[in-house]
C-alpha cells in the first residue's frame, strides 16, 4: 500500500512538472511573439522617421497612405479622435449618470438587483460588436437624418462613431457612479 501511494505521489508529482513546463513554454511563446510585434513595429517606425520627420508627422495636415505621394500628417487623426470622445463623453456622461442615480435613489431593491446585471453585461460586449452595428445601424441613420435637416453626412462620419463610443461606455460610467454613490 506504501509503494501505491508512493507511485500515485510521483505519477502526480511528474504530471505537475509537465503541466508547470507546458504554461512556461506557451507563456515564455506569448512574450517572444509580442517582443516580435514589438520590434517590429519599432523597426519600421524607425525606417518612417529616417523618410519624414517626427514634427511632420505630428503637425502634417494631410493623411493619403497609400497614394503615389503618400502623406503621413496625424494632426487630422488626432482631431477626429479627440471629436469623437467628444461626443461619446456627451452622449455617454448624462444616462451613464442618469441611470446610475435612478439605481441608486429611486429604484426598488428588487429593481435594481435586476438592473445591475443586465447593465454588467453590457460592459461586456465585444468592440467589434459595437463596430458592426454602428456601421449598420447607426450611422445610416446619422445620414438620414442629416438629410432630413438638410445637411450632407457620410457612413464614417463622427457623430455616428461617438454615438457608438458613447453607448459603450455608458455601462462602465453608470456602474461606477452607481457604486460611488451608494458608498456616500
Amino acid at each position: 500500500m506504501l509503494s501505491s501511494l508512493q507511485s500515485e505521489k510521483k505519477r502526480r508529482e511528474l504530471n505537475e512538472k509537465l503541466i508547470k513546463y507546458t504554461l512556461t513554454w506557451a507563456a515564455a511563446i506569448s512574450i517572444l511573439t509580442t517582443f516580435g510585434i514589438l520590434f517590429s513595429i519599432l523597426f519600421e517606425a524607425i525606417e518612417f522617421f529616417q523618410l519624414r520627420s517626427f514634427w511632420y508627422f505630428l503637425t502634417g495636415t494631410i493623411w493619403s497612405p497609400g497614394v503615389a505621394n503618400s502623406q503621413f500628417g496625424a494632426l487630422p487623426i488626432f482631431a477626429g479622435t479627440f471629436v469623437i470622445t467628444i461626443i461619446a463623453l456627451l452622449v455617454a456622461i448624462p444616462i451613464g449618470l442618469g441611470s446610475a442615480i435612478y439605481m441608486s435613489e429611486y429604484a426598488s431593491p428588487k429593481f435594481r438587483d435586476y438592473l445591475k446585471p443586465i447593465l454588467e453585461i453590457l460592459a461586456g460586449i465585444p468592440t467589434v460588436v459595437y463596430g458592426f452595428f454602428a456601421a449598420i445601424t447607426v450611422a445610416p441613420l446619422v445620414v438620414k437624418a442629416a438629410a432630413f435637416f438638410g445637411l450632407e453626412a457620410t457612413f464614417n462620419s463622427a457623430l455616428a462613431s461617438g454615438i457608438v463610443m458613447g453607448i459603450m461606455i455608458i455601462p462602465l460610467i453608470s456602474s461606477l457612479s452607481d457604486d460611488v454613490i451608494r458608498a456616500v
